[in-house]
């Protein structure tokens, strides 16, 4: 009994060495600096590897800069983790823990500090919602959802349209948290960036989003959100969940609504060119099917689907199925897999 509880000590050690270390390895960059000379001023960059573009150098600032020396310090710490992430499976493993086991893991703090200081704002009790591949982690943390590898730190929130609640200004929660502002003027919205870290970026849907209703929330909360086309599917049937770590709860889209979105986006979603954004076509598949998945195994979550697909509008109902068609043509192991497509087209047929 003794050497048990020695073995149980050591496991919950390490185990916590892992939390923090995968948090870690989570925010840090993957790719190689590089310093560049122009006009005897040095500039570094970031080169990464992108599917179907080659390398790609993101821009980081000037040498001179603080922040950014900051950036390179933290961007350098990535081999050291990596060694010292290895040396802690391993040891784990020694210890009686299984591969699985090293996957379902919670929230890095950025993820926490954001919706901590949204809910303290009330935002979460006011039209706010939680969306895309952050709210597909908090599914696997809450409610059982197979899990899938998290391969971006962007945050991407829905506003239901009209918003009705109190002011608050999110632009200057977002500036004291570590994020700038940056404009897009291609698309006339204003994300925020924080370096090697990720995005914060909020839409309203396309067909509600009046400039009368964007102005109104761009004074109502200091912010000038997105537009993104089909995003009702996702804010309009909202679910609050309170999660371990998290100070309030927060507000996400039911699964069948996740799963109805997933599957319409996949092929008539914003930027989901067929040979660019493969990867991103193949991912919506993936976790339109891990959801599906736990649909099925649950009665009143595959009753609600069936009613939700009844529902929809004839357009939005052909979509559905024309998706779901075209899913076959994006397996590529072990990202999408056959039995994924045929859990697609199970849901699809209740």
């Amino acid at each position: 009994m003794v050497i048990e509880g020695i073995l149980a000590e050591s496991r919950q050690h390490y185990q916590n060495q892992y939390d923090y270390t995968l948090g870690r390895l989570m925010l840090i960059p993957k790719g190689s600096l590089r310093k560049k000379v122009q006009h005897q001023h040095a500039y570094w960059y970031l080169r990464q590897h992108i599917k179907t573009k080659g390398y790609l150098d993101s821009y980081i600032g000037p040498d001179s800069s603080k922040a950014v020396q900051n950036f390179i310090d933290f961007a350098r710490e990535r081999a050291d983790r990596l060694d010292e992430f290895k040396t802690i499976k391993a040891a784990l493993k020694q210890l009686g823990v299984k591969n699985m086991e090293f996957q379902k893991k919670g929230y890095p703090d950025i993820f926490l500090n954001l919706v901590n200081a949204f809910g303290k704002a009330g935002l979460w009790n006011e039209g706010l919602v939680l969306i895309g591949s952050w709210c597909f982690n908090v599914y696997v943390q809450a409610f059982g959802v197979e899990f899938f590898p998290l391969r971006t730190m962007d945050f991407d929130f829905g506003l239901r349209i009209p918003f009705l609640g109190d002011k608050a200004d999110i632009d200057d929660i977002l500036k004291r948290m570590g994020f700038t502002a940056q404009i897009d003027m291609a698309y006339e919205q204003v994300n925020y960036v924080m370096p090697g870290v990720g995005i914060v970026e909020v839409f309203v849907d396309r067909g509600k989003a009046t400039e009368e209703q964007i102005n109104m929330i761009k004074q109502n909360l200091a912010l000038r959100p997105a537009v993104l086309s089909y995003l009702n599917i996702l804010v309009n049937d909202p679910v609050t969940v309170k999660m371990h770590g998290l100070h309030k709860a927060i507000v996400v889209p039911s699964m069948p609504s996740f799963f109805i979105h997933k599957l319409v986006t996949a092929k008539f979603g914003e930027h989901r060119n067929r040979t660019l954004e493969s990867y991103k076509i193949r991912k919506d598949y993936k976790q339109a099917a891990l959801v599906g998945k736990r649909i099925f195994e649950e009665k009143p979550l595959r009753a609600k689907l069936k009613v939700q697909m009844k529902s929809l509008p004839k357009d939005l109902n052909k979509k559905l199925a024309e998706s779901g068609k075209a899913a076959a043509d994006f397996i590529k192991g072990p990202d999408l897999s056959l039995d994924d497509v045929s859990i697609i087209q199970k849901m699809l047929a209740l």
